[in-house]
């Protein structure tokens, strides 16, 4: 394992300073693409480890909460077709929802172990504004034009996970394109990445490798 001894006064920091040096890896992906998943296998994993480590959190997507809850007053199943539920979104929700997902990153960060984990984030947030609204609805973006620095990007291949309907996903059609935009995305935006396939065993063991380096690599900065 990559020596991370310097972390070990981390504790001793104070919680703006956390927040601001937290190394924020954030999972992204198409629907049904195992991202909740790895997200949780990491955190259990790094808690695993004990120390300061034992305290790292993760930050599940809100977005899926909001869409529950719009589902609700609706009055809409979870049976309904997804393209019915999906015409009510407004530019209005994807501001709410990308702005209340970067309030809980930012909260997670200030409070957790060196690293945290993010399932989905604000970025991912205008991609699905994209997909429901077009390309000329920016509400997510022009609530957020900058998010805080991210030490990495973990893209899931929709091609290693057999799609699940859940009741609230927009169907497995979808997901091809959707991994497209990630990718773009990403490197539109220059950020760090990397794609992850393969078995959930083989997916978490990349991703602890490729972490434990960017967190030898961030070491310096305390």
């Amino acid at each position: 394992m990559t020596d991370l001894a310097p972390y070990a006064a981390w504790d001793d920091l104070s919680s703006s300073a956390r927040e601001d040096l937290t190394a924020r890896v954030v999972v992204v992906g198409a629907e049904s693409t195992g991202k909740t998943t790895l997200t949780q296998d990491l955190v259990k994993h790094y808690r695993a480890r004990g120390g300061i480590w034992k305290n790292t959190l993760w930050v599940s997507e809100f977005g899926r909460d909001y869409t529950v809850r719009k589902i609700a007053e609706l009055g809409i199943s979870f049976d309904d077709d997804a393209e019915f539920r999906s015409a009510d979104w407004t530019s209005k929700d994807f501001a709410v929802i990308a702005l209340e997902q970067q309030r809980l990153e930012n909260a997670a960060a200030s409070a957790g172990s060196p690293v945290l984990f993010c399932d989905t984030d604000a970025l991912a947030t205008q991609i699905w504004e994209r997909r429901y609204l077009g390309n000329e609805s920016t509400a997510a973006r022009d609530a957020l034009p900058t998010l805080p620095p991210r030490a990495l990007y973990l893209l899931t291949d929709h091609r290693d996970v057999m799609f699940t309907q859940d009741g609230i996903r927009d169907g497995e059609q979808f997901r091809p394109t959707m991994t497209q935009w990630f990718v773009d995305e990403l490197r539109l935006h220059g950020e760090r990445g990397q794609f992850v396939r393969g078995n959930r065993a083989q997916r978490l063991a990349e991703c602890v490798t490729l972490i434990d380096e960017v967190l030898a690599e961030r070491a310096a900065q305390l």
